[in-house]
C-alpha cells in the first residue's frame, strides 16, 4: 500500500513467551522484515504472533511470523556480541489494541481493488450540472446568511455534486452481508478549486465473529468471484478489520498484507470496460447480488476447483502445458454431486468387472496391478469427457448457436490433456499447432467459469447478444470461437 511505502520504525516487541526485545520493522511486501536484537542468545522463535509498541507509542501486531535468519555481530573487537534475528510476518496490523491470530473478534471488514470503478460502474453517483443558476441561488442565499456576507452568483455557474447514495449493491450471503459502497473524500473548497476523490469499498459484515485466517479466506473467496467478473486478477489495498467492540469508542485494525493477491504487470491483460462485464453491479444490482449469493452457497465444496481456476486464469495470455492439464483437472476435483448420476451398467459388464477385479486382486502388488484396479473402479462412473460435457450442456442449452460443436472441442481438449499426462495417441502435433493448445485451454476455462455463473443465475443469453469491445476474456473467446473451430476441424 502506498501509505506504507518506505515504512521503517523501531520499538519494543514481545514474543508469546513474554520475552521482550528491541527491534525495527520495515514494510516492503514480500521483503517485509522485523529485525530483533538481543545481548544474549535467544532460543528458536516459535511465536506465531508478536506484539510491539513503537517508540512513538503506536501499537502493532505481527501475525503468522516465520523466523528467516539469525546472526551474531560484534560492535567492537572483544566486546559482548549482539544477536540479530530476522522475522517475516504474513500480516502487520495497526490499531489501538493488540490482536492475535486465534482471536475471534473480527465483526466486519472492508477492502479496495484496483478495478473497482469498472466493476461497480456507478456512473451517476458523481456529476456536473452546467448553467445551475436556479439551483444555486437558494443555496448561496442560505450560506450568505451564515457567513455574514453576500456571495455573488455569476452568469454561468456550475454545480458539482455527489448524489449521497453510498451503497452500490448489497447481498445477504452465506458469508454475511456483502456490499460495495462509495467512500468519497474531499478537501475544503477554496481559490484553488474543488477536489473530490472517491474510493469504492467492498465490505463484509459477518453473521458471527471471525479470526484472521477465516476473514482472509472469505476475502479470497470473494476475490475469486470478482476476478471472473472483471476478467483478470485484482490488486487489493486498504484492508481494514473492524472488531466487535464492547466499548463506546470506535476502533479498527489497519491491515498490511505482506503477500496479498496481486496481478502480474506482464500478464497481458486488458483493463476491463464496464459494458463488457458478465455482470454489472451498479446497473443491475439485484442480478449481481443474486448470482453472488448462489455462487457462494456451494463455495465450500467448490473452493479447491475454483482456486485451481484462479491460478490458471492469472496467467492470462501466457500458456503452458501445466495450464491445460490444470484446466482439465478442475473438472475432476469438483464434488461428485456436480455431475449427473452414473449410468447403470449392463449385467454382463458387471460380471466381467467382478471377475477381472478378482483376478487382479490375487496378483502381487505392483504399479500395473494397481493401475488396472483403479481403472476397474472407474467403470460406471462419468469419465472426464462426460463430466466436461455435462458442464458444456449448461451453456449450449441457452446459447448453443454461438458455440456449435462445443462438445467436440472439449473432447479434443481432453485428448490433448491426456497426451501430456499419459502419453496417449494423438492426431495433432501439439508442438506445431500450439494455437490449438491455447484454444483448448481457453475452452476448458470458459466452460468451467461460465457454466458456474449460469448455474448461479447469470443471464448469459442477454450478455452474449450485446456488443463488446473484447476487453473481457469471455468476449474474446466468443469472438474467436468459430475461426478456431474451423482451424481445428481442418486438422482432422
Amino acid at each position: 500500500m502506498k501509505k506504507y511505502k518506505g515504512f521503517k520504525k523501531a520499538g519494543c516487541f514481545t514474543l508469546m513467551n513474554g520475552i521482550k526485545l528491541q527491534g525495527e520493522l520495515s514494510l516492503d511486501g514480500a521483503a517485509t522484515a522485523l529485525e530483533l536484537y538481543s545481548e544474549s542468545p535467544v532460543n528458536s522463535i516459535t511465536s506465531t504472533d508478536i506484539c510491539g509498541i513503537f517508540f512513538n507509542g503506536e501499537k502493532v501486531s505481527l501475525i503468522n511470523c516465520v523466523e528467516m535468519e539469525r546472526s551474531r555481530h560484534f560492535v567492537k573487537e572483544g566486546e559482548t556480541p549482539c544477536y540479530k534475528i530476522s522475522i517475516f510476518p504474513h500480516f502487520v496490523i495497526f490499531g489501538d489494541q493488540y490482536i492475535h491470530s486465534s482471536c475471534q473478534i473480527i465483526h466486519s471488514l472492508s477492502f479496495s481493488i484496483d478495478d473497482a470503478a469498472t466493476i461497480f460502474y456507478d456512473f451517476d453517483a458523481f456529476g456536473l450540472a452546467l448553467n445551475a443558476k436556479s439551483y444555486l441561488k437558494n443555496i448561496l442565499e442560505g450560506k450568505a446568511s451564515k457567513v455574514g456576507r453576500e456571495i455573488e452568483l455569476g452568469e454561468h455557474p456550475s454545480l458539482f455534486y455527489f448524489t449521497g447514495k453510498y451503497e452500490i449493491f448489497e447481498a445477504d450471503t452465506i458469508l454475511g452481508k456483502i456490499s460495495a459502497t462509495h467512500a468519497p473524500s474531499f478537501q475544503s473548497p477554496g481559490p484553488k478549486g474543488i477536489q473530490i476523490n472517491n474510493t469504492i469499498k467492498i465490505n463484509i459484515v459477518f453473521d458471527s465473529v471471525k479470526d484472521i485466517d477465516e476473514s482472509v479466506r472469505n476475502i479470497l473467496d470473494i476475490l475469486r468471484f470478482i476476478e471472473v467478473i472483471a476478467g483478470r486478477c485484482q490488486n487489493i489495498s486498504d484492508l481494514i478489520f473492524l472488531p466487535l467492540n464492547t466499548k463506546e469508542q470506535f476502533s479498527l485494525f489497519d491491515v498490511y498484507w505482506c503477500e496479498p493477491p496481486h496481478r502480474n504487470r506482464n500478464d497481458g491483460s486488458r483493463k476491463p470496460y464496464p459494458a463488457d462485464l458478465p455482470l454489472q453491479a451498479a446497473i443491475k444490482p439485484d442480478e449481481f447480488s443474486n448470482v453472488l449469493k448462489h455462487w457462494l452457497e456451494r463455495n465450500d465444496e467448490w473452493r479447491s476447483a475454483r482456486a485451481r481456476f484462479s491460478t490458471a486464469f492469472a496467467h492470462q495470455n501466457r500458456y503452458t502445458i501445466d495450464r491445460i492439464v490444470g484446466a482439465a483437472n478442475m473438472f475432476d476435483i469438483l464434488p461428485s454431486s456436480t455431475y449427473p448420476s452414473s449410468t447403470p451398467l449392463a449385467p454382463d459388464i458387471i460380471e466381467a468387472k467382478q471377475k477381472t477385479r478378482k483376478l487382479f486382486k490375487e496378483l502381487p502388488v505392483s504399479p500395473e496391478r494397481d493401475s488396472v484396479l483403479n481403472a476397474l473402479g472407474r467403470i460406471g462412473k462419468p469419465s472426464l469427457k462426460r463430466k466436461v460435457q455435462s458442464r458444456v450442456k449448461l451453456i449450449t442449452d441457452v446459447v448453443g448457436d454461438r458455440f456449435p460443436e462445443l462438445e467436440f472441442v472439449t473432447d479434443q481438449a481432453i485428448n490433448c490433456r491426456n497426451y501430456y499426462v499419459h502419453g496417449s495417441g494423438t492426431k495433432i502435433d501439439y508442438s506445431v499447432h500450439s494455437n490449438q493448445v491455447q484454444f483448448f485451454t481457453d475452452t476448458l476455462e470458459f466452460v468451467f467459469a461460465a457454466s458456474d455463473l449460469v448455474e448461479s443465475g447469470w443471464d448469459i443469453f442477454t450478455w452474449i447478444k450485446q456488443g463488446s469491445s473484447l476487453s473481457h476474456p469471455f468476449a474474446q473467446y466468443c469472438f474467436n470461437y468459430r475461426q478456431m473451430l474451423t482451424g481445428l476441424k481442418q486438422l482432422f
